[in-house]
């Protein structure tokens, strides 16, 4: 029994440590009240050293089952070291067509992970060295999004594909 107990805790230990392993920056915004009002605009600000290294930025959204949108729009804008913009659009899906939230789920809270697929796509090379702010704003047609827990970036090391 004990054996079986430690080789739980090892294999757990083992699983944890490979998981974080490639977070470069990894930030979360609680959304005031768990509704993501037109105005809150979360920001996320790291830095970047090597500008041959390719990164891969990942949407992170938390949300209730009473989001009542199977999608939500984001306007993104990527502030970087020479004052220069780039804004985009981009659909994170959340559910499929007939309702099942995409994200994985404890009880009645998902949590999805989202490629965008435009500024952020995977394998991206930064072309400056130094500090960049992204910015996120909700972009629905409504003004108020019930059911949005929090918001945030990870910026991760792109695996090697041979």
């Amino acid at each position: 029994m004990k054996t079986a107990v430690r080789t739980a805790l090892l294999a757990g230990c083992t699983l944890l440590a490979g998981c974080g392993g490639n977070v470069v920056f990894q930030e979360d915004a609680m959304v005031p009240g768990g509704t993501w009002n037109r105005s809150w605009k979360p920001q996320f600000t790291f830095d970047v050293n090597d500008t041959l290294a390719e990164r891969n930025i990942f949407l992170d959204l938390r949300h209730t089952g009473d989001y009542p949108f199977s999608n939500i729009y984001l306007f993104t804008t990527l502030d970087g070291p020479a004052g220069r913009l780039y804004t985009d659009t981009v659909e994170c899906v959340l559910a499929d067509p007939q309702g099942r939230w995409y994200g994985k789920g404890a009880g009645f809270i998902f949590s999805d992970r989202v490629k965008a697929h435009v500024l952020y796509r995977m394998n991206n090379r930064f072309p400056r060295a130094g500090r960049y702010t992204l910015t996120l704003e909700q972009a629905m047609r409504t003004d108020d999004l019930p059911g949005i827990i929090d918001a945030g970036i990870s910026v991760e090391k792109a695996t090697v594909r041979r």
